[in-house]
């Protein structure tokens, strides 16, 4: 981390920002730094083993952009920085981009604002006309996938969800794909200056129809499939009712991906390997009560 801060310095120094010693909001992921006395966030992305700074840079790069792209249209979000260049940067070895930092003041929205939060998302992200990859998304659930494949032989539990994630993948191929957020989450909320902002479009990319609002409900739907409000409020929406069963396939393979990618991070040492079984045993009566979902 040392490297990253002194370069991180250097880099503002350029710039006339001089600025002490960075502190960490948070290292879950990518490393978050507050520049202070700065109103700036530095977002440094985490290359594990096999990552590509070059594939790293056009993520990066692509996350401001459809940020900008947000903002013009009037979406509230965690603005790419205007002191100094937004980037992204080349640091130590990775990329960073620079961010205006907007200090929380509340924890996550109501279920039912927030979800006419990811529909106007939703309809913004749509609009969006730069260049995004194919189920760019979907890439969590194929590394969990290489990751899980060891256990299959001796877990049944896990060779059906390893199984489960290949044949989405297979559907998804034959589906119409629409730009989309990719992680559009209530975490990925945050409540600043008197409104909610959205933030971390790494995940940005063109992903079925009703990705984001799947994403939204996932983790309600995983606990509580037919009952939890959320869930029924996303079914009442009108463009829902008008296409239910496109909103049952991307309800299924959101949760699905969901459940394989923190299990697979788990088994590498990245998250709680007790609460990600539990989740796999969610996701077995998921399935039972909600159907297949296509």
């Amino acid at each position: 981390m040392a490297p990253v801060r002194d370069e991180l310095i250097a880099l503002l120094a350029q710039w006339g920002c001089s600025a002490g010693d960075p502190v960490v909001l948070s290292d879950r992921g990518n490393l978050i730094l507050w520049c202070r006395p700065h109103p700036l966030v530095a977002r440094v992305a985490t290359l594990f083993a096999g990552d590509d700074p070059a594939e790293v840079e056009v993520v990066w790069r692509r996350e401001v952009a459809v940020a900008e792209h947000l903002r013009r249209l009037g979406i509230a979000v965690v603005e790419p920085a205007a002191m100094v260049p937004a980037g992204p940067h080349p640091v130590a070895g990775t990329w960073m981009t620079l961010w205006r930092y907007c200090a929380p003041e509340a924890p996550g929205p109501r279920p039912e604002p927030g979800l006419a939060l990811v529909c106007r998302l939703t309809w913004a992200m749509e609009r969006f006309l730069g260049d995004l990859p194919a189920r760019g998304a979907w890439i969590h659930p194929q590394e969990a996938v290489r990751r899980l494949r060891p256990l299959t032989a001796g877990d049944a539990d896990v060779a059906q969800l390893v199984s489960e994630v290949e044949r989405v993948e297979g559907e998804m191929a034959q589906q119409v794909l629409l730009p989309a957020h990719g992680d559009a989450h209530a975490g990925n909320l945050l409540w600043a200056d008197g409104t909610w902002r959205w933030l971390d479009f790494e995940d940005a990319s063109r992903m079925p129809r009703f990705w984001d609002v799947a994403t939204f409900v996932a983790r309600s739907a995983l606990v509580r499939p037919r009952g939890d409000p959320l869930v029924r409020a996303a079914l009442a929406l009108p463009e829902v009712a008008s296409d239910p069963e496109a909103f049952r396939w991307a309800l299924w393979a959101r949760v699905t991906d969901s459940v394989a990618t923190g299990l697979g991070l788990a088994v590498v040492g990245q998250g709680d390997v007790a609460a990600a079984r539990r989740r796999l045993r969610l996701w077995a009566g998921f399935r039972e009560q909600w159907g297949r979902g296509c």
